[in-house]
C-alpha cells in the first residue's frame, strides 16, 4: 500500500469536509440572525394586529451610564421648624409641623414649591403623583437628572389635612450619587414596547401613552450603596381606561417587575 497516497488522499477528504461543515454553520448562523432580526422588523406589523397603538415616543439616541448612591444618614439638625422631628433607621426623616403651612396657588406647583423651600435637597425631587383620597403626595428623587423608578428609599411624601395645608413629610433620599465612567447604548422606547408585547403584557386594543427614561434600583452594592439601571417606564392605557406602567431595562432589555414595590409603597 502507498502510505503517501493514502495520506494524501485522507488529508483532501478532511479538507473538503472541514469545508463542508463550516458552509454549514454560516448557513445556520446567517439563518439564526434573520431569525433574530425579523421581529425587529415586523413590531409595528404585530401590534397592528392586535390593535395596540402608541404615542410619539422619544428620541434614544442618547448613551446612560450607570449609577450608584448612598443612603442619605439623617439628623434631626437637618431641619429647622417648630413641630416634631423624628429619623428612622438613620435613614428616613419624618417632620410635623404644630401649626400647618398653607399651601397657594395650583395643587402641583404648590406642592412642588413647598418641597423646594421647606424639605431639604427638595429640589432633588420630581412630582410622582397626587392622592387626594389619601391626603398625600409622592415625590421622586432624580438620579444623574432622571427620575428614580418607584424606590422607597429615595421618596418624599407630603401630607395635608382636610384645609388642605401641610402638616408634615416623610423623606427618604440617595447621596454622593456616581455615575459610572462608560456609557451604555440603550435600546429604543420601541424595542422596549416589543419587549412587553412577546411577554404578554399588552392587551389586544390598548395604546401606550408615554414612554420615559429615567433610573430603576439594580444591585445592592453594600449595606448602603445602591447601583442604578437606565430604565425605560411604558405607560399603558387598556381598553377600559385603566392605566398601568411597565419597567423595562434600557440596557439589556428585560422586564423589571416594580409593580409589587409600587403597591407595597400605596400602601
Amino acid at each position: 500500500m502507498d502510505w503517501s497516497k493514502t495520506k494524501t488522499i485522507f488529508i483532501i477528504v478532511f479538507s473538503i469536509l472541514n469545508v463542508f461543515l463550516y458552509s454549514l454553520y454560516l448557513d445556520r448562523y446567517t439563518e439564526a440572525e434573520r431569525i433574530e432580526l425579523l421581529p425587529e422588523s415586523t413590531i409595528d406589523e404585530k401590534l397592528r394586529g392586535d390593535n395596540i397603538t402608541y404615542a410619539a415616543l422619544p428620541d434614544a439616541t442618547e448613551a446612560k451610564p450607570y449609577v450608584r448612591g448612598e443612603s442619605r444618614i439623617f439628623t434631626s439638625s437637618d431641619v429647622d421648624i417648630d413641630g416634631v422631628v423624628n429619623v428612622l433607621n438613620d435613614r428616613m426623616l419624618q417632620v410635623t409641623y404644630d401649626e400647618p403651612i398653607a399651601l397657594e396657588g395650583e395643587a402641583e406647583d404648590a406642592l412642588e414649591a413647598f418641597a423646594e423651600q421647606e424639605v431639604p435637597s427638595g429640589s432633588d425631587y420630581l412630582l410622582r403623583q397626587i392622592d387626594e383620597e389619601q391626603n398625600r403626595a409622592v415625590f421622586s428623587q432624580q438620579i444623574a437628572e432622571k427620575p428614580l423608578f418607584y424606590s422607597r428609599d429615595g421618596q418624599l411624601t407630603v401630607f395635608w389635612n382636610e384645609d388642605g395645608d401641610v402638616i408634615g413629610f416623610e423623606q427618604t433620599m440617595f447621596d454622593n450619587i456616581i455615575e459610572n465612567e462608560e456609557e451604555k447604548v440603550l435600546i429604543k422606547p420601541l424595542q422596549a414596547i416589543h419587549t412587553l408585547y412577546q411577554k404578554n403584557l399588552l392587551e389586544t386594543n390598548s395604546r401606550i401613552t408615554e414612554a420615559q427614561l429615567g433610573y430603576s434600583m439594580h444591585v445592592q452594592v453594600s449595606e448602603n450603596r445602591q447601583m442604578f439601571v437606565p430604565t425605560w417606564r411604558i405607560r399603558v392605557q387598556q381598553s377600559d381606561g385603566v392605566e398601568e406602567d411597565h419597567y423595562v431595562n434600557a440596557i439589556k432589555d428585560g422586564v423589571i417587575e416594580l409593580n409589587r414595590q409600587n403597591e407595597e409603597t400605596a400602601e
